[in-house]
């Protein structure tokens, strides 16, 4: 069973879809729907913290939901060590994006003093295709010696 991979590829077109909605909304200068006393949306993509140079926070976000999406699709057509090398492509996709987002909420928190509901919510996709990349490089690295359960 290849239930977790199939479970990263969904969150990851959720996460597609909720950051090229940010990105069509900052590309487009079109305001966001957020909830919220005073559109913390749009306090929050309006800061200096929605740009990393002139690339917005949210593209970056976009392309690397794409990533996931492609690395995964390829991670469940593949078997053996190239599955196992398409496992560790993804958690180290994902912990770099899983403490990127930390760093976000972070700033969100403590320095916009505004919560945007979709960055809250990429947040939570992020982290959980964190843990599903953790799971899945560890039961394919405990299989070493028992292929039958790369698939637990």
């Amino acid at each position: 069973m290849k239930w977790r991979l199939w479970v990263i590829l969904c969150l990851a077109l959720a996460g597609v879809g909720v950051s090229g909605y940010l990105t069509y909304s900052k590309l487009t200068n079109t305001e966001l729907l957020c909830l919220g006393e005073g559109n913390p949306c749009e306090v929050v993509q309006t800061s200096i913290y929605a740009y990393i140079g002139p690339i917005p926070v949210a593209l970056l976000g976009l392309g690397g939901y794409l990533l996931f999406v492609l690395v995964t699709a390829l991670q469940l057509k593949a078997s053996g060590e190239r599955r196992k090398t398409l496992a560790g492509l993804n958690f180290g996709l994902a912990l770099g994006a899983f403490l990127y987002s930390l760093y976000l909420s972070y700033l969100q928190r403590f320095v916009i003093g505004a919560f945007c509901l979709w960055c809250v919510v990429s947040a939570l996709i992020v982290t959980l295709i964190f843990v599903l990349s953790v799971w899945e490089l560890r039961v394919l690295t405990a299989s070493c010696s028992a292929p039958d359960a790369s698939d637990a």
